[in-house]
C-alpha cells in the first residue's frame, strides 16, 4: 500500500483529499459540539494521516493533534506543511505511544487500506489503548455499493492527470492509478482497500470495548457521500 502513496504524495492533495479532509474536520467539530456539549476534546491522533491536512484543521481549530502515517513520503509532505505538528512514519497496527488522547481520527476510506483482518484488529487494539476512557473513534468506510468502477480521469491541470480504473478481486477492491504528464505515462501502481461492512468492523470493535454511537452516509449532516461515516466510543477503562 505505501508504495503507491509514495508515488502519490506530490499529487495527493491536487487530487481533492484536501477538501475532503476540510470537510470531514468541519462536520466532525459540529458532530462533537451537538452530541457531546459538555465534553472536552482537545487532544487528537490522527491515523493514516496522509499528508496532513486533517492534522492542520484541528492545530487551526485549538486542538493538539499528532499524525501517524506508514508512507514516508507522506509524513514529508506533512512536515512541510504543518512544521509545528509532529508527525510519525509508522504502520500504524504497531504504532505505540506513551499518551493518551481525547478522539482519534482516521478518514477518507484509509482503514480500509490495512487489508489483513488481524492487522485491522491490532490497529484497533492500539486505538483502545491510546483513547482515554469514553473517547472516540471517529472514521470512514468506503461504501463499495455506490461507486463507479468504470474509468475515471482526473486533469490536475493542463499537462498532468490521473487515470483511475478499479476492480475487484475476491474481498479486496484494486485501485490502478496511472500519473500521466504531457500524456506520458511516469508510473503506474496499485492499491487495494478491503471491502469490509460496517457490520463486521463494528463487531471487531465491540470485541475490543467499544460500542457504535453513530453510522450515517451523510457528511455530519452535510451533503450524502459515498461512505459510511462511523463515531464509535470507548466504554471500558
Amino acid at each position: 500500500m505505501h508504495d503507491l502513496y509514495d508515488d502519490f504524495a506530490k499529487v495527493y492533495d491536487e487530487c481533492g483529499v484536501d477538501d475532503y479532509s476540510l470537510s470531514f474536520g468541519k462536520g466532525m467539530l459540529k458532530y462533537l459540539d451537538l452530541i457531546h456539549p459538555d465534553e472536552s476534546f482537545n487532544k487528537n491522533l490522527d491515523i493514516c494521516c496522509g499528508t496532513g491536512t486533517l492534522c492542520g484543521f484541528f492545530k487551526d481549530n485549538g486542538i493538539k493533534t499528532k499524525g501517524v502515517d506508514i508512507s514516508n513520503e507522506m509524513i514529508k509532505v506533512a512536515q512541510s506543511k504543518y512544521p509545528d505538528i509532529e508527525f510519525v512514519t509508522c504502520d500504524v497496527s504497531k504504532y505505540r505511544d506513551d499518551e493518551t488522547y481525547d478522539f482519534i481520527t482516521c478518514s477518507d476510506d484509509a482503514l480500509q487500506h490495512i487489508t489483513n483482518i488481524d492487522d485491522i484488529k491490532k490497529t484497533i487494539k492500539n486505538v483502545n489503548k491510546l483513547l482515554r476512557p469514553n473517547g472516540l473513534f471517529i472514521l470512514d468506510l468506503n461504501n463499495f455499493n455506490l461507486i463507479s468502477f468504470e474509468k475515471r480521469n482526473k486533469s490536475l491541470d493542463e499537462t498532468r492527470r490521473l487515470v483511475y480504473q478499479l476492480h475487484r478481486e475476491n474481498e479486496l477492491v484494486c485501485y490502478n492509478v496511472k500519473y500521466y504528464e504531457n500524456d506520458e505515462l511516469l508510473w503506474e501502481n496499485n492499491v487495494f482497500e478491503l471491502d469490509i461492512s460496517v457490520d463486521e468492523l463494528t463487531q471487531m470493535l465491540n470485541d475490543e470495548g467499544f460500542i457504535l454511537e453513530s453510522c450515517s452516509q451523510h457528511f455530519f449532516f452535510e451533503k450524502q457521500i459515498k461512505k459510511w461515516k462511523l463515531v464509535y466510543k470507548k466504554t471500558d477503562d
